[in-house]
């Protein structure tokens, strides 16, 4: 396999942007995270952490390393979320927010959270920090009595408190309710709370995480472990099909139409969201890769690391040092060999001979597990 990619990669293509500028970074301050949550990569169904994981985050002097001021000073958005962590469990994520304030009034900033952590004057500093450019999305997935079958590991009244004092510090919070069968009846009463709050937004989140990425096959449920990998329950569905992702439900059309979700991979064009919005990730131990959905592919937990085919092109192309951003600029890693490779992957023939599957699974012109959650 290494082979076939260093020959299918040692071509020079144009630059993976072409005339787009970066305007947006997602970065992932941190890998660690409070909760064990069972669709997250950072662990194995909600049971066992994720073994792959490098336990890592970004200091204030990393980003000031890889994101200088006049890098900053040209960008739209900064968001914090990522694959493994929640950026409230970093020690300087406030300290980095201020960084970027200062360097740039106007940018937009916002993070992911389960905010099941940190005392409320920290919430009330975030909200001061951000002022009117910017937004903290909760992630709380039901009421008390359910939230916590999801967002293991978190405390319901916790998260409503530190909500609340984020809000009454002039946030703008929105809360993301993630839906499944054991919460959707609940749906009314959580947006009457959020509103009561003072949240500014309620969105219903279709999860597409209802996809199994080793056998290509949606499914209608998850099995939820403990620690020892024992069953607790199970995840499902909702079964009001307005509720579901709408992406999940063309799995048929397309098996019908290719003859397998395989081939559906195999032949699918790929239109990359993040050319399009101009946008680019950085890990928690400062690696500068286009988007979270390639990072995670690094540190899968059910591969060995260095197996899969992300590392391939990485290692084919200079090696992870190429892609440091503590120790390259973003414009020469964007403008380098494994930008290059990963775009020239799109145009193979198929996963085997050398297409990124995640790509292909991600930004597909036929499957849209991301954009459909939100429809």
């Amino acid at each position: 396999m290494l082979k076939l990619l260093e020959k299918v990669f040692s071509k020079k293509n144009s630059s993976f942007y072409g005339s787009h500028s970066i305007k947006a970074i997602h970065l992932e301050v941190t890998d660690k995270c409070n909760a064990s949550c069972p669709q997250c990569a950072r662990n194995k169904n909600g049971g066992p952490e994720n073994p792959n994981l490098p336990k890592l985050e970004l200091s204030l002097e990393d980003v000031k390393t890889i994101l200088p001021p006049d890098f900053i000073s040209g960008l739209k958005r900064l968001y914090m979320c990522g694959n493994f962590g929640d950026p409230m469990m970093a020690k300087d994520t406030l300290e980095i927010f201020k960084y970027l304030r200062e360097q740039n009034e106007n940018i937009t900033l916002s993070m992911n959270t389960n905010a099941s952590a940190r005392t409320k004057e920290w919430w009330s500093e975030l909200a001061l920090i951000y002022g009117e450019k910017g937004n903290v999305k909760f992630g709380i997935d039901g009421l008390k009595d359910t939230h916590h079958l999801y967002r293991k590991g978190t405390d319901f009244d916790r998260i409503i408190g530190n909500a609340k004092a984020f809000i009454e510090a002039g946030g703008h919070a929105i809360w993301e309710y993630i839906v499944f069968r054991h919460n959707e009846h609940q749906i009314e009463e959580a947006r009457e709370l959020a509103n009561k709050i003072g949240f500014k937004e309620f969105r219903v989140k279709k999860t597409g995480r209802f996809f199994s990425n080793t056998k290509s096959k949606v499914r209608d449920s998850l099995p939820v472990l403990d620690e020892k990998e024992n069953i607790l329950y199970y995840l499902e569905m909702p079964t009001d099909e307005g509720l579901k992702n709408n992406s999940l439900g063309k799995e048929k059309s397309l098996v019908k139409k290719f003859g397998s979700m395989e081939t559906y991979l195999d032949q699918t064009n790929i239109n990359c969201k993040v050319v399009e919005e101009g946008s680019l990730y950085i890990s928690s131990e400062g690696l500068v890769l286009p988007c979270c959905w390639t990072a995670n592919q690094l540190y899968l937990w059910y591969q060995n690391v260095g197996s899969n085919p992300m590392w391939g092109i990485i290692n084919a192309n200079g090696g992870k040092d190429t892609i440091q951003g503590r120790k390259n600029s973003i414009i020469k890693i964007i403008k380098g060999d494994t930008f290059r490779a990963i775009k020239e992957s799109w145009s193979c023939k198929s996963i085997s001979d050398g297409k990124l599957k995640v790509c292909a699974k991600t930004c597909g012109d036929g499957f849209d597990q991301f954009r459909s959650q939100y429809e």
